[in-house]
């Protein structure tokens, strides 16, 4: 039988968390005792005794305080740890009316927690030897075979360079590739996208092309940088297979995992359970975002986007996440190798800036990144209380994700909020369940 933790223990462990959380090492007291950590990590045999109960029912209540505030319609999470579900909280409705309450099942667009599902397939079809990591993308996408690098401007006028070579498919996944984003911020790249539209390209094809006629931010390799990567991940999935992304995604991944509601578009008779998407500021509140993004019904999809089309579900992306915690399969089912599913949730970045010694472009202190996640390389530095190792991603609209592998740990959040004001959960989530979480590990600085 395990020995339970001391009170004294337990405060320890809050006293690593709380220094975790504000970014600095815990440091011993005049006169404190000398703590040793335990030798194994604690278990129960319920799960749900491995959390502080208060604990947990602070984070439910902030994470219903934001649907209680009028700040979105709903918000949904589950924590799972050794594969059982510990805590949940469905908090709100499907629609602004109050009518449907939302529950595992509702479906919410997850826009950038596309990128890990991209990236597995993608990985898979490396497994299969369609290619090797450190092959050129023009191999796939010649369109991109001559891209020129953005350097500067003077007088209104652009001055590019010619790229040093054409980016790998590793670098593609790693987001080290050059490329930009039209996701507003205001460099010169970033808003080439805006102004040609990419996010209304008419196809994979039309993507790639477009594109290509943009600068990259920096040479290849150089620089990790959000970006479409993940987009043209997905051209080069359609362009090996000759199918669709969504045909591809469904018959490989979500089939297989028995993901039935997640996909790029909702079915009629599902529509019932799309959560509305709502966009909150201080000056207005919440209102509803207008447009075919409420249906996303087919005719409202023009292409399938590796980056952010999918939707899903709480109970589907358990699913998902659990495949990745497992390394790669899920019960009979088998997506990847333990070994690529390690490549793809280690960090990837190397990136020091000469004068300090420092890590430079990273998503963030402590974060570095793997092929489409985030992943956690400094607990203390990250501010976030999750151990090294573990990984994770967001969505635009508010939905987030994580798993722990140290602590068989996944929890999910989805919530609907699309506007100047983001709604973004995640730290908070991470923070308090840490702050809850019984165990042995001791974060340290590096």
């Amino acid at each position: 039988m395990q020995r339970p933790l001391s009170w004294a223990k337990h405060a320890v462990f809050s006293a690593l968390f709380l220094a975790a959380a504000c970014g600095q090492p815990a440091q011993k007291g005049a006169g404190a005792p000398e703590v040793v950590a335990a030798e194994t990590e604690t278990q129960a045999s319920d799960p749900a005794k491995s959390f502080m109960p208060s604990i947990l029912a602070m984070l439910d209540q902030e994470m219903a305080a934001v649907v209680r505030d009028k700040k979105v319609a709903s918000l949904s999470y589950v924590l799972i740890k050794d594969g059982q579900r510990v805590a949940s909280g469905f908090h709100g409705t499907r629609t602004l009316d109050g009518a449907d309450a939302v529950d595992d099942r509702t479906i919410y667009r997850i826009y950038s927690m596309t990128k890990p599902v991209t990236a597995v397939g993608l990985l898979m079809l490396y497994e299969e030897g369609k290619f090797e990591l450190d092959d050129p993308i023009s191999e796939f996408l010649p369109e991109m075979s001559k891209l020129v690098v953005f350097d500067g401007q003077s007088a209104g006028a652009v001055r590019t360079r010619p790229a040093n070579r054409v980016p790998t498919i590793r670098e593609l996944l790693l987001h080290t590739a050059g490329f930009g984003y039209g996701d507003g911020r205001q460099d010169y790249v970033s808003q080439q996208f805006l102004a040609r539209q990419i996010d209304n390209a008419a196809s994979s094809d039309d993507l790639v092309k477009k594109v290509a006629g943009i600068p990259l931010k920096y040479q290849p390799g150089e620089a990790w940088s959000y970006s479409i990567a993940s987009d043209l991940q997905g051209a080069i999935i359609e362009r090996i297979t000759g199918q669709s992304l969504d045909q591809y995604l469904q018959e490989r991944i979500f089939a297989p995992l028995g993901m039935a509601d997640t996909g790029f578009t909702v079915d009629e008779a599902d529509s019932s359970r799309l959560a509305v998407l709502t966009g909150w500021t201080p000056e207005a509140g919440m209102q509803l975002v207008p447009g075919p993004i409420q249906t996303l019904g087919a005719s409202d999809v023009p292409r399938y986007s590796g980056g952010h089309g999918l939707v899903s579900t709480i109970a589907d992306y358990e699913r998902f996440a659990a495949m990745l915690l497992n390394g790669g399969t899920l019960g009979e089912v088998s997506l990847l190798k333990p070994e690529t599913v390690s490549m793809m949730v280690t960090n990837g970045l190397t990136f020091v800036d000469p004068a300090t010694g420092l890590p430079l472009h990273r998503p963030g202190r402590g974060v570095g990144f793997g092929f489409g996640v985030g992943v956690i390389d400094d607990t203390i530095a990250s501010g976030l209380g999750a151990p090294e190792g573990s990984f994770y991603w967001d969505g635009a609209a508010g939905t987030w994700f994580w798993v722990d592998p140290r602590h068989d740990l996944i929890f999910i959040g989805m919530l609907q909020n699309m506007s100047s004001s983001p709604i973004t959960m995640r730290r908070s989530a991470m923070q308090r369940v840490y702050h809850a979480l019984i165990t042995d590990y001791f974060p340290t600085s590096k």
